[in-house]
């Protein structure tokens, strides 16, 4: 078993964001090329350098200079934990042998014998990357298949979040609410709901409540099953045409999912950020979205938190044909159980399809248990 290649990965990490830069370098073979990789949430650049036997030759001298074939098979020191909020780096290598196996060797910073390796690592392949050795470049859009097959190593899940944002020229219509779900730490099964909603030029109103539930636990498993950390790389292709006809030109709105990991063990960070946007919405993967939504309410509703509406009547617009995150239609979901408690039920129409028409304001094809316009609940 001989290592035929490696994969050198470096990456900028924080709270809310991570740029990684992925370089595949065969150390075997007929292949001369090196493919490197920056990942983004809008695009990934794939390049293509000249390898020349001098690149190869100097790889193998640090892999043996450093014994990165012994390191591989050793338990890997851990991470020094930030908890400051601010962007910190860590790079690795892959040795990728001839039988299809792989090993991974983690440059700690914290780890004086790393940090000579790391840097005598990075050096290398920044040269070798070079413009003078640069063969083509293109942009590549991955698809949400893509992004499940992605292999991305992250800690547990320790929060999931929606979040809607809209605005437009009416009154009141600048709205923003944010519905959060997260591990307590110490106490296995307990949750903390914090509720935060801002609506026109009001204060913003937040309460925040404890609950047993095991909405974290089924997260992980949709989590682990769907590849969720990867689908913050979905992209659409720009190249694609878009009907915007139905876009309402006055009117903008935005919703989506954001998982959170504790990746302490892993890069350092505690807390750090995947989204589900729209374009992963777009590929396919609205179900889960709508699915992450409804938990996410589901257990904002259990908690009781009490947060009182601002005399801002509240306006969202039907999802249907604007190409909207469904999470924008689920981010009402529970927010005026007692208000409208308070205001009685009205009598409920319902249409041909099954759907019911809102008492309040008209509004027609609501499924739900509040009307997706003015959030009045079904009576």
């Amino acid at each position: 078993m001989e290592v035929a290649g490696i994969r050198y990965v470096f990456m900028i990490v924080s709270p809310t964001m991570e740029h990684a830069i992925e370089g595949r370098v065969p150390l075997a073979g007929d292949e001369h090329e090196i493919k490197r990789y920056n990942r983004g949430s809008y695009e990934t650049s794939v390049k293509l350098f000249k390898l020349t036997q001098e690149i190869i030759d100097r790889y193998k001298a640090m892999i043996s200079k450093y014994g990165i074939e012994e390191q591989a098979g050793r338990v890997q020191p851990e991470p020094a934990v930030f908890e400051d909020g601010h962007s910190h780096t860590i790079s690795f290598l892959i040795l990728c042998y001839d039988d299809g196996s792989e090993k991974k060797v983690v440059f700690r910073e914290n780890d004086a014998s790393c940090k000579e390796a790391a840097e005598e690592f990075r050096k290398l392949f920044i040269s070798a990357t070079s413009d003078e050795n640069l063969i083509s470049e293109t942009l590549e859009y991955p698809t949400l298949k893509q992004c499940r097959e992605m292999k991305e190593e992250h800690g547990p899940v320790v929060a999931v979040e929606t979040d809607f944002y809209s605005s437009g020229m009416m009154y009141g219509s600048n709205q923003s609410v944010v519905q959060l779900v997260e591990k307590v730490e110490g106490v296995d099964g307990m949750v903390r709901v914090t509720f935060r909603k801002k609506a026109g030029n009001e204060s913003e109103a937040s309460d925040s409540r404890e609950l047993r539930s095991d909405i974290l636990a089924k997260v992980q498993e949709i989590s682990d099953r769907e590849n969720l950390p990867c689908w913050h790389y979905a992209c659409i292709d720009p190249s694609i045409p878009v009907d915007r006809s139905m876009m309402p030109m006055d009117y903008s709105s935005h919703g989506c999912v954001n998982i959170y990991y504790d990746d302490s063990l892993i890069t350092g960070c505690p807390r750090i950020k995947r989204t589900i946007g729209e374009s992963a919405c777009k590929m396919g993967g609205q179900e889960i979205d709508s699915l992450l939504s409804k938990m996410v309410c589901d257990c904002v509703s259990e908690s009781g938190v009490d947060v009182k509406m601002p005399d801002v009547k509240l306006q969202t617009f039907s999802t249907m044909g604007m190409g909207v995150n469904p999470s924008v239609a689920n981010a009402f979901e529970g927010i005026r159980m007692d208000h409208e408690a308070a205001m009685g039920t009205q009598a409920v129409q319902e249409d041909a399809q099954g759907t019911w028409i809102c008492s309040e304001c008209g509004q027609k094809g609501n499924a739900g248990k509040f009307c997706q316009n003015c959030g009045s609940r079904r009576g």
